[in-house]
């Protein structure tokens, strides 16, 4: 399978190569320049516990395979501006990140680079690209994003990883293609898609004229309110490490929180040996699979607990890494790639 889409394929490689306290003692340092994740770490995410009121932009964080050391990286919300990260996946080296960042008093969401050793930072996409997911491939030579394309709706995009050379890669005026992962082979990338109307399914790209369905959507219909997808629908798809499977999470139900409730979910490329790891009336957000297992946010509103939970393939060994107050935002856990490889 390649990628091509509307780049020629010679360019393939260059185109993929809480029962608990519902508050907690806020364990981040406040102020500072950007920097590295520590010695030792082995996944990032975001959070809004830097904080102390609910409901704060998000940050980018690290802690080690064990949930120690949590480290704040990122320092954009200060006293006279507001920000958002919801996601950001690292270079293979962990030292520059991608993400996705959205300010106050600006509509949209921008793609924003920032090299973590210097704390330089620049909009590689405008906020008016919308972007909704980002990937740096294994090969550290592309990102890969979802964002406003054709006929207003998201499309999948690609671009060097100082935002040069930028494609969008499936340019559908009517469907919606939404936060792409590339395989560690750098060759293929997974993705939502939504058909109008229809609910959110697992997608491979192979080219700009070839899509594979991973599985089809779960049962269900009713609105998740605030987001395009209907109970049933398949979100957040990762490729494992050896890409031969993906894992992703499926809604099943709405609830009084209005995150509604989502399971956890795994199946091959090929659609069969579909799994569910995880399931139960609780929020689970994006999952990311790496060599420690398959990793998720889970909010429970009723403990007051957001915590980072691991499992293993197979759904057993679940391990809770690092919980928080459900009030505040917690968000796309991403292992580090030099720890993926």
């Amino acid at each position: 399978m390649r990628l091509r889409g509307a780049v020629p394929a010679a360019c393939l490689v260059a185109i993929l190569l809480p029962g608990c306290n519902p508050e907690y003692a806020n364990p981040f340092p406040v102020g500072g320049a950007a920097k590295p994740p520590p010695a030792g770490a082995a996944l990032v995410f975001t959070s809004g516990a830097w904080s102390s009121t609910p409901g704060a932009g998000r940050e980018l964080y690290s802690i080690g395979a064990d949930g120690s050391n949590a480290t704040r990286l990122t320092f954009c919300n200060s006293s006279t501006e507001a920000c958002d990260t919801e996601t950001a996946s690292l270079d293979p080296e962990g030292k520059k990140v991608a993400m996705t960042r959205a300010r106050a008093n600006v509509d949209g969401v921008s793609l924003v680079y920032n090299d973590l050793t210097r704390g330089v930072e620049a909009d590689l996409a405008p906020a008016t690209a919308i972007v909704n997911g980002i990937d740096w491939s294994v090969s550290g030579t592309v990102l890969a994003y979802g964002g406003r394309g054709e006929g207003g709706l998201e499309d999948l995009f690609r671009a060097d990883t100082n935002g040069a050379n930028g494609a969008n890669l499936t340019a559908t005026p009517t469907i919606r293609e939404r936060k792409p992962r590339i395989d560690f082979g750098t060759s293929v990338v997974t993705y939502e898609r939504i058909e109008s109307g229809g609910k959110a399914e697992v997608y491979i790209f192979v080219t700009g004229t070839q899509q594979a369905r991973v599985s089809p959507a779960g049962p269900g219909g009713a609105l998740l309110a605030g987001t395009p997808y209907l109970v049933g629908s398949d979100a957040d798809p990762c490729f494992s490490p050896d890409t031969g499977s993906l894992a992703f999470r499926r809604l099943t139900g709405i609830d009084a929180s209005g995150l509604g409730t989502w399971d956890i979910v795994t199946a091959r490329n090929d659609g069969t040996g579909s799994e569910t790891l995880a399931t139960g009336a609780l929020y689970r957000g994006a999952p990311d699979w790496g060599p420690g297992g398959i990793v998720y946010p889970e909010v429970d509103v009723n403990a007051g607990t957001a915590s980072l939970v691991l499992i293993q393939p197979d759904g057993s060994g679940r391990e809770v890494l690092y919980t928080q107050g459900s009030r505040f935002a917690l968000s796309s856990p991403r292992w580090l790639r030099q720890v993926a490889q």
